[in-house]
């Protein structure tokens, strides 16, 4: 009830975040990501990152983060064209705020005034950015022959099985969508469903192009029940967030959301094409201070363009998650796999079997596969060994992958 009564004030907090499309009439605007200004210079109804050429769209909102001290009525008081704060992280050592501005205050004017605080150190300021939509990569690879759940061929998994399915352990996922109604996926309760686009309490597929949930569901959640495939960890909790855009403030709020309700693993089977400090800094508290400071366990995907990732490059470069590439099986990376020092992993990520939002089973593959693979796994860890730490369940996860790490070149 407590958990109920929390989430529902939250749900109608968030109704100020729905996105106010006023024009932005600013030609550049700056800002500082990881210390470093970063300038977004206009170009008809979007921005361009001057420094690497990479579009993004902004709205009428900034992320602010404070230090833990500083409550929503001192944030809105500090510029007269606030008109909402609302909580979007809460942290051991700081806060992260959505701030909606009115259709008169201009945001290059509002976010000049917070980087002055910022700069100055003056009000618990710490970070000011507008809160930015870019492209997400939903990590999923092309042509590749279809086996029939391969994984499980792994020396580790029955052992595992015959103490646990995962029950007792909470999985979030963040993707787009999921259809709980597939037959391999009737048996799972929400412990809790969340739409940060519709702002509703139903993480439901909208579409048809809702597709990629459903996918990752099946790999961790479906039932041992003699139909269609099997799932890794069919007795876990699932706590469903449709996340279909890459809103800064979304992807916040998502993590939030999955640590209110008791998450032990989060998936995310993507990544976005630019790193934002927010992000990182979020991440790491829950590696840190997450499951009593055992680490949550946060799951990222490598991707599929086949190259290396670079420090600061995507959340595939954050050394606090758990990053997982491509492999084929027995250990050697496949060619499309993103690699480089930030994978811990190359689980298997050819094509597999798994339950589709149409209704029917069809492939899946890539390192969004091999993503969901590891949370299977790393929630089976968790039910067999509750009190694991994350730099324990590492260890183990590298050594049930039988992984190889692939080292730059």
């Amino acid at each position: 009830m407590q958990l109920y009564n929390l989430l529902t004030g939250l749900f109608f907090q968030l109704l100020w975040l729905i996105p106010v499309t006023a024009p932005l009439a600013a030609e550049e605007i700056v800002f500082d990501n990881f210390s470093k200004p970063v300038t977004l210079v206009k170009q008809g109804a979007a921005y361009r990152v001057a420094a690497t050429g990479a579009r993004v769209s902004l709205s009428q909102r900034l992320i602010v983060k404070t230090a833990a001290s500083v409550g929503k009525a001192e944030v809105s008081a500090l510029h007269p064209g606030v008109s909402a704060v609302t909580e979007l992280f809460l942290g051991r050592a700081f806060r992260y705020y959505a701030l909606t501005l009115d259709g008169e205050a201009p945001l290059p004017g509002v976010l000049t005034a917070f980087r002055r605080l910022q700069q100055q150190g003056q009000a618990g300021i710490e970070l000011v950015q507008p809160d930015i939509l870019q492209l997400k990569s939903k990590s999923e690879a092309g042509a590749l022959a279809e086996r029939d759940s391969p994984y499980f061929s792994l020396p580790g998994i029955d052992p595992l099985w015959q103490k646990t399915k995962g029950k007792g352990v909470r999985i979030a996922v963040i993707d787009d969508g999921f259809n709980l109604g597939h037959e391999d996926l009737q048996h799972i309760r929400p412990v809790l469903s969340y739409d940060s686009e519709t702002r509703s309490l139903d993480a439901s597929a909208q579409a048809l192009t809702d597709s990629h949930g459903t996918k990752v569901a099946g790999i961790i959640f479906a039932a041992h029940d003699g139909r269609g495939i099997k799932g890794i960890a069919p007795e876990a909790d699932l706590i469903a967030l449709r996340q279909p855009d890459t809103w800064t403030s979304n992807t916040l709020l998502s993590f939030q959301l999955a640590k209110l309700a008791g998450a032990d693993v989060i998936n995310c089977s993507w990544h976005s094409q630019w790193l934002l400090q927010p992000v990182v800094e979020i991440v790491n508290e829950l590696a840190y201070n997450g499951r009593d400071k055992k680490g949550i366990v946060v799951v990222f995907a490598a991707g599929n363009q086949g190259r290396k990732i670079t420090a600061g490059s995507s959340e595939a470069s954050i050394e606090q998650a758990l990053v997982v590439g491509a492999g084929d099986g027995q250990g050697k990376p496949l060619d499309f796999s993103n690699y480089g020092p930030s994978v811990d992993f190359y689980a298997y990520g050819g094509k597999a079997r798994t339950t589709l939002v149409s209704g029917q089973y069809g492939s899946f593959s890539g390192t969004s596969l091999a993503s969901a693979i590891v949370s299977g796994f790393s929630a089976l860890l968790i039910a067999e060994q509750p009190d694991i730490t994350l730099a324990e369940l590492s260890r183990r996860l590298d050594l049930l992958m039988q992984t190889k790490r692939l080292t730059a070149n």
